[in-house]
């Protein structure tokens, strides 16, 4: 193929974010900083999702607060509690063509606003809405509609059973396509059984109705049997997918589309036959047809990684024809393309999922071959949209540290990556749309957790920053540090230094361990950010790598910890620190070491095997393979980095060799295990297998167990959760390697001050 020009608006956004990284010229007199605390926490708002309208005249945004509740209004004098804050997301909407624009808050209260959708016309935004406490006994999340001209009050336009998780508006904007859930008994009894055994083994299930009775004949004591499993008392399990995040669920709910009138008056069209999961349906140019990915057919969805790209003409929507429909391939998120004659679409092979990179595919929308616009070798796709330029996509991708822009098409070789630097470190985009000529995109920056900022043909500016009061904290920057390692691989590290340290002076050094274990930490990593700021606060530098196995290197780099958890990143993220230990103020003798999921495992391996560290906290990790395979919802990961299963003998004896708590008789360092007590991801029992074996021991141990908290504690869990969980640690280590005194918070944190606003481990 040839090389086209590069789009010119690439090379504006290249120009600027290289010439002018920090966004602004202007000189100000530096503030009075202070040490960021844990109660900033409850300060910090994020910019989740955001979208433009179609003539870049607005974008509409959802932004995450952590709000007290009515009744909880704690004082300086009164500690915070675990309930007494929540997270609530609403809607705001910014003016791009007011060059310094406020936002109008949408929506208010106690609710969690996102997805949201502008109409194409900009006269009405399509959103869901859930409720803010997440109970069984809420009210499902459902869509609502707004409209943005002439004013009145947004209201629900659906009212399915189980809730909705995504709508998308038709070209005309009188239609919305609607993603909800099925019980499968519905859709059995409208479409008929699936071909595929139900996983009752001996059992059918009865052709004629009876009376429920315990002490009746066998079919009676059978339907009191089914009786009793649809209540859920007991749970009845025929599914191999049958863990959630946080609870057991034991039914398939397929997912399926909607058609649904802008009025929600109408009765909903479902789109589709059969005991199939459809899902992320886009509409066509004209209207007429909609493009949906599909999963299952032929055997449970649970026991595929396969899917499909297929389309439904809005005349017959019963039945749907394939676009693209390939083994060992699956499919997500497709988009039609400005001109309708393409279909934009992300796919990953299946043969290695662990290490396969996402790539985007553009297929007739008449139906033919697809023409790969990238590669997942060396990038994989984040998210996508149509660009600017004809048959053009603008994409993200982890690459180095960062998540930078990058554009494809099929004139070009390789994609082309913008330079993304700001403040001269890689800062991450995570979430962005496009409209006419204008880009706009959620970015954090290792001075910055979230910023909203847009590019058009004037230049690129700051729309928003939802944490002012971050200019009045001392801030620590990162440096950038390569390793090689013995067999020649390169390991990318980050070295945060302690707040005010003063020349001569040395300071305690965390190693920190990120999950996954595809996930890539940087500089300007969002879900770190505040936990190492608090770290160098409290007198403590960070040091943290990119060991092989994680995403943003490439397949060859993601696919090097295969059947090698343990040695092999352990040595990378060892070598980093051990590169960290040549610093002057690096004092070798207090380091400590820390990591959350994957990052747990491999604390615990490091210590193992390890023992210059003076202490250790393993968070929400795997500790035993084969329990992990029994009882975490990420079970697959065994299969996918070791390539067998704890029963098959060829693999029993690697899994133990790889799984930490069977090497932790050599465990010496003191160590707190933290874990979430619904954490159905790694499971729980694990972190109390490895607590137990040490305490047998009579090694220095200690177990917390948050009460109500998943695996994603540390990331969405109850705001005042966090903040215990982030000093914890930090208090943890101050037990064994604590900082100068006159480095550890010598009065209580200042108040919160309330603001008004692929499976890894």
């Amino acid at each position: 193929m040839l090389r086209c020009p590069v789009p010119s608006l690439l090379v504006v956004l290249t120009a600027i974010l290289t010439v002018c990284p920090s966004g602004s010229a202007a000189s100000v007199e530096p503030p009075v900083r202070t040490p960021v605390t844990a109660g900033d926490l409850l300060r910090m708002r994020t910019i989740r999702e955001v979208v433009i309208d179609p003539e870049a005249r607005f974008a509409i945004v959802s932004i995450e607060s952590f709000d007290s509740k009515g009744d909880s209004d704690a004082g300086p004098e009164e500690r915070r509690r675990p309930g007494d804050h929540e997270i609530r997301r609403h809607l705001h909407r910014v003016d791009l063509q007011d060059r310094n624009p406020s936002l109008i808050p949408l929506t208010f209260g106690d609710r969690r606003d996102g997805s949201p959708r502008i109409s194409p016309d900009g006269s009405r935004l399509a959103f869901i809405r859930q409720a803010v406490s997440g109970g069984e006994d809420d009210e499902k999340p459902q869509v609502w509609v707004l409209p943005l001209n002439g004013g009145g009050e947004a209201r629900p336009i659906t009212r399915f059973e189980h809730g909705v998780s995504g709508a998308e508006w038709s070209p005309d904007g009188r239609h919305l396509l609607v993603e909800t859930r099925w019980n499968l008994s519905d859709l059995i009894e409208a479409d008929g059984p699936p071909v595929w055994d139900a996983g009752r083994p001996g059992r059918l299930a009865s052709e004629h109705a009876v009376e429920p009775d315990p002490d009746g004949t066998v079919e009676e004591v059978r339907a009191w049997l089914d009786a009793n499993t649809d209540d859920r008392t007991p749970k009845l399990v025929n599914r191999l997918g049958y863990l959630g995040e946080r609870a057991v669920e034991e039914t398939w709910r397929p997912r399926q589309l909607m058609l649904v009138d802008r009025e929600g008056e109408e009765e909903p069209i479902r789109l589709g036959k059969g005991v199939v999961d459809r899902r992320s349906g886009v509409f066509t140019v004209d209207g007429r047809s909609v493009v949906l990915v599909t999963t299952g057919g032929e055997q449970h969805p649970d026991l595929t990684l396969d899917s499909r790209l297929e389309i439904i003409d809005l005349e017959t929507p019963d039945v749907a024809r394939p676009l693209f429909d390939e083994d060992g391939w699956r499919v997500s998120d497709p988009q039609s393309g400005p001109d309708g004659s393409l279909i934009a679409f992300v796919a990953q092979r299946t043969d290695e999922p662990a290490y396969r990179g996402r790539q985007i595919g553009l297929v007739p929308a008449s139906g033919g071959e697809p023409i790969w616009a990238t590669s997942g070798e060396w990038t994989s796709v984040s998210s996508y949209r149509w660009g600017h330029e004809p048959a053009t996509v603008l994409f993200t991708a982890r690459r180095h540290g960062g998540v930078p822009f990058f554009t494809a098409s099929p004139a070009t070789l390789q994609p082309v990556e913008s330079n993304r630097l700001r403040e001269g470190l890689p800062a991450q985009v995570h979430g962005f749309d496009v409209g006419r000529d204008t880009t706009i995109w959620i970015e954090s920056s290792a001075g910055a957790p979230s910023t909203l900022r847009v590019l058009d043909e004037t230049g690129e500016r700051l729309v928003f920053d939802p944490n002012p009061w971050i200019a009045t904290r001392e801030i620590a920057r990162p440096t950038e540090d390569w390793i090689t390692r013995p067999d020649g691989s390169q390991v990318q590290s980050w070295l945060l230094p302690p707040n005010g340290l003063l020349p001569g002076e040395t300071a305690p050094l965390i190693l920190a361990i990120h999950g996954g274990p595809m996930s890539m930490w940087g500089p300007a990593e969002p879900t770190m950010w505040l936990e190492w700021q608090l770290a160098a606060a409290w007198g403590y530098g960070v040091v943290y790598a990119n060991p092989r196995g994680s995403s943003g290197y490439g397949e060859r780099f993601q696919r090097g910890n295969h059947q090698n958890w343990g040695a092999g990143p352990a040595g990378d993220c060892l070598a980093a620190l051990d590169a960290a230990t040549e610093r002057a103020w690096v004092d070798p003798d207090r380091l400590v070491v820390t990591g959350g999921s994957y990052g747990g495992y491999l604390t615990a391996w490091i210590i193992a095997h390890d023992h210059r560290f003076k202490a250790a906290v393993a968070q929400r990790g795997v500790y035993d393979l084969a329990t992990f395979f029994g009882e975490g919802n990420a079970y697959q990961l065994v299969e996918w980095a070791f390539g067998g299963y704890p029963h098959d003998p060829r693999f029993a004896a690697m899994l133990d060799r790889e799984s930490p708590v069977r090497h932790a008789a050599r465990i010496e360092t003191p160590l707190l295990v933290l874990h979430g007590e619904d954490d159905r991801r790694t499971g729980v029992s694990q972190s109390g297998m490895l607590f137990r074996a040490l305490k047998v021991q009579g090694r220095p141990v200690e177990y917390v167990l948050y009460p109500g908290a998943g695996h994603d504690l540390s990331r969405s869990g109850d705001p005042v959760t966090r903040m215990d969980r982030l000093v914890r640690i930090l208090e943890f280590f101050t037990r064994f390697a604590p900082p100068d005194e006159t480095r550890l918070p010598s009065v209580s944190p200042e108040p919160g001050g309330e603001v008004g606003l692929e499976k890894g481990i």
